[in-house]
């Protein structure tokens, strides 16, 4: 078996005296360096993404139809929670990522006002299909052929991700649950499949001094790797992060755990400072980290999704996944009812409740984070 090769030589970079810790926003752009951000606490989510949108959107009229959208996704939100799973929940639900998401595109300046957006999104069965099993949920590009917005490609567009094809994209619902991170597992039992998603145990920003480069360097447990059956070559073709990563040797363990070493392909050369890239490293790899948001240290804990290539063009990234459950689950609790009734007494039904209870949660914190544009996360309560 040929010997892996050595890491590139380097060091974690360090700024203003620290080690710059992983962060899909590790930096403010502040002059005349970025500074580095910390992890911000806050208790009220929806006060979070209002203030951003306070100081990101000049325009008044636009940031008060921000503003607007927020407080009835709060509203929502706060009603579906003494809602039952199978009553109205689900489309309340629904509707407060919808006006979360309408409020974040007009924060990230893609249009300053959204009063006649469409959804964007349908679901459909196939004719002779079976409902639920054989679902498909349908995006559309926006504007469609009327010149109409479509709500769900104007959020990819706002989260800095591909636009939806003209000719549009179809996802198997059944694709699409495997995809949500909160309740894998039970996806995984009930379907009898293997797990999918790799906890990573450390994303390092690294730097070579003298060669004035940096870099991303990911780092996962060997025996998780092994137990979930996957190789490395699996780890890296599955989650995406191939050809721009590469397999390298690793002689760090952690509490007597061998690490596996996963290192970005092509460095960055950097001029003044290596931190002055450190976004620009965090960007590269947005959409192939899942995360989960916690209230106690170490606050955040990043996965990685394995899937064989080919299903990858169906893969969303993970706050479009969400959005996109959310929206299925709404759909047919308010239009068919009975549908996810079923679902839920089915093998599946601990999955979809555990979705219904425990995401949307998640779902606004890290929306909070998108808006603020720094980790935002649940203060511990004492």
């Amino acid at each position: 078996m040929p010997l892996l090769p050595e890491a590139r030589d380097g060091i974690e970079l360090k700024a203003y005296s620290r080690t710059v810790p992983f962060s899909f926003w590790p930096t403010a752009p502040t002059v005349p360096r970025p500074t580095l951000q910390s992890l911000l606490f806050a208790a009220d989510p929806w006060g979070m993404m209002r203030h951003s949108i306070t100081e990101q959107v000049a325009n008044l009229a636009s940031r008060q139809e921000a503003h607007s959208y927020i407080d009835q996704a709060r509203d929502f939100f706060t009603s579906a929670q003494s809602s039952p799973i199978d009553g109205a929940k689900p489309v309340q639900l629904y509707y407060s990522f919808l006006n979360l998401a309408k409020a974040f595109t007009i924060c990230r300046g893609i249009h300053a006002s959204l009063p006649n957006i469409m959804h964007g999104v349908n679901e459909t069965v196939p004719a002779g299909g079976r409902e639920f099993d054989d679902a498909v949920i349908q995006f559309w590009a926006s504007p469609n052929g009327r010149g109409q917005l479509q709500a769900f490609d104007e959020f990819m567009a706002a989260l800095g991700v591909p636009r939806i094809a003209a000719a549009g994209l179809q996802i198997p619902v059944s694709v699409l649950l495997p995809q949500i991170l909160s309740g894998h597992r039970l996806w995984a039992s009930a379907t009898g499949s293997a797990e999918r998603f790799i906890s990573i145990h450390d994303i390092q920003f690294c730097e070579n001094r003298r060669r004035r480069q940096v870099w991303l360097r990911v780092l996962l447990f060997a025996d998780d790797v092994k137990r979930l059956g996957f190789t490395q070559n699996d780890v890296l073709n599955n989650s995406g992060l191939a050809p721009n990563y590469r397999k390298v040797r690793c002689n760090l363990n952690k509490s007597g755990r061998p690490l596996i070493c996963f290192e970005q392909t092509v460095p960055i050369n950097y001029g003044r400072h290596g931190v002055d890239h450190a976004s620009e490293l965090a960007a590269s790899v947005k959409d192939r980290i899942w995360m989960t948001v916690g209230s106690s240290a170490p606050f955040r804990r990043n996965y990685l999704y394995l899937v064989p290539p080919a299903d990858r063009p169906q893969v969303l990234p993970q706050i479009a996944s969400i959005y996109a459950t959310a929206f299925y689950f709404g759909s047919i609790t308010r239009y068919r009812p009975n549908v996810l009734r079923s679902a839920l007494d089915g093998p599946l039904g601990p999955r979809i409740s555990e979705f219904i209870s425990g995401q949307p949660s998640q779902f606004v914190y890290l929306m909070a984070s998108e808006f603020a544009k720094r980790d935002v996360t649940k203060p511990s309560i004492v």
